[in-house]
């Protein structure tokens, strides 16, 4: 994996987290008045904000999604039959043109984010990037109310609106109020997200995820409780809705089916609300959880490179042990142990910084050839070990450390370049992990014996 692919890996890491969160916001604000403020006689719209956030922070595929589910919250709050006609064109239930009021509520908010992602991407790039923000983000309400009125003009003409009429919604008192109060957000959000602060916490979050990536993540079960909060969260609106029935007929009052949907409606939007909120405050708990973790797992690390230290990795491997499922050849894995060949004399000719300079660079090739495949960790010395836990076949592992050694030679000290032994052997059930280190480390000595420079590959204990 190139340094390149490594620092795009992590800004996916990082960017993983912001998006959830905006969605969560996106939600939260679409089912609360903190998206729709109406005090006498402003009234501004806020829900938004998050398109434009993402777009600024992130870029536009997060900035189009992001706003696809603001369309989606506008289309389910239109499916109402208390709304006005002019919302309920935003609805498939009311609207009567089904496929056309999806387009509006959901087509024109994702052309919205696309299109702010896209200034917001130019204006990134451009010499002065946070007075283009403030300029993308001052245009960002007559962004989403042109994209609005193009998608009404073209999908329902007999509503009269068109994209000509986008530059009337800046002609209300409101409107410089609510560009002061989107720039000042935006750009906050802009300049927090590229802080020391948070480089340095999604540097931490990063690392721990990296370093627990042989815990592999339970989507299946994430999807299945996923879907069973939004059935229960029906189900809670029904029962909601039910009861109140219940206690009207007791006094005589009889409920029409269209205001019982209607009370449905509305406890959907509160438990919607109410989820999204603990959704952001979930991702703020695992954010500050990992920070911690992070500071546990600093303390059991090599100082020098960043790897697991040997008590860690003897202990964190014997518990992967038990979770490592058996590949096509029956292999559930492979033991590795390295050593710098002639290290002793890297040192005392060249000096233990240099010698240090080369520890470090074996353990980021090691990184970059296992990253995502296993556990690394430091020994002692120029000893260096990994559990690759998941199931490849003889050649994939070969050619894995091929790279390698290819990659290590190419580290001139002097006039000599760096190269290593390596013995590997496959992992079986049964066997713990001190055993594979003992049965890895004879075939190390087998390739020291032959030659150095090259590995000796085990096949079975046996």
């Amino acid at each position: 994996m190139t340094a390149f692919s490594k620092e795009k890996q992590k800004a996916a890491a990082h960017n993983k987290y912001i998006f959830w969160w905006l969605i969560a916001i996106e939600l939260f604000m679409s089912f609360s008045f903190f998206g729709y403020v109406h005090i006498e006689p402003i009234s501004i719209t806020f829900a938004y904000i998050p398109v434009l956030i993402a777009g600024a922070v992130l870029g536009p595929a997060e900035a189009t999604v992001t706003g696809a589910i603001f369309g989606l919250a506008s289309m389910w709050k239109a499916s109402a039959f208390y709304v006005g006609a002019g919302d309920a064109v935003f609805s498939p239930v009311t609207g009567g043109q089904p496929v056309e009021s999806i387009l509006l509520s959901v087509g024109s908010r994702a052309l919205f984010g696309f299109l702010a992602g896209i200034l917001y991407m130019l204006a990134r790039k451009g010499r002065y990037p946070k007075a283009g923000i403030v300029v993308v983000s001052g245009i960002g309400r007559l962004l989403h109310t042109f994209c609005v009125y193009l998608f009404m003009g073209i999908l329902f003409p007999e509503m009269g609106y068109t994209a000509a009429d986008t530059l009337k919604s800046a002609d209300s008192l409101d409107y410089l109020v609510s560009v002061l109060i989107i720039d000042s957000i935006v750009l906050f959000c802009y300049v927090f997200s590229r802080s020391g602060f948070m480089e340095q916490l999604m540097r931490r979050v990063y690392s721990v995820d990296e370093l627990k990536a042989a815990e592999v993540p339970h989507k299946g079960k994430l999807a299945v409780m996923a879907v069973l909060v939004i059935i229960s969260s029906f189900s809670v609106a029904v029962y909601f809705t039910n009861r109140i029935g219940s206690v009207m007929r007791n006094y005589g009052i009889s409920l029409p089916g269209k205001l019982s949907y209607d009370l449905m409606h509305l406890q959907i939007q509160f438990l919607m609300g109410m989820i999204s909120l603990a959704a952001m405050a979930i991702i703020v708990i695992i954010l500050v959880q990992k920070n911690s973790i992070y500071s546990y797992y600093e303390a059991r690390l090599d100082g020098l490179t960043g790897l697991y230290s040997r008590q860690q990795f003897f202990q964190t491997g014997e518990i992967l042990l038990h979770d490592m499922r058996s590949g096509s050849d029956g292999a559930r894995g492979y033991f590795v142990i390295l050593d710098v060949d002639d290290f002793k004399g890297i040192n005392d000719c060249y000096g233990h910084p240099v010698g240090d300079k080369v520890l470090k660079e074996v353990a980021e090739n090691l990184k970059r050839i296992f990253y995502d495949q296993g556990i690394i960790g430091r020994l002692g010395g120029d000893e260096f070990v990994a559990l690759i836990f998941h199931p490849a076949s003889k050649e994939e592992i070969r050619e894995k450390l091929d790279r390698m050694k290819k990659s290590l030679s190419e580290i001139q000290i002097g006039e000599r370049s760096v190269s290593c032994s390596i013995g590997v052997i496959p992992v079986e059930e049964g066997y713990t992990i001190d055993e594979l280190y003992r049965n890895a480390d004879r075939l190390l000595y087998e390739a020291k014996k032959n030659g150095k420079n090259r590995f000796a590959f085990g096949y079975r204990f046996h």
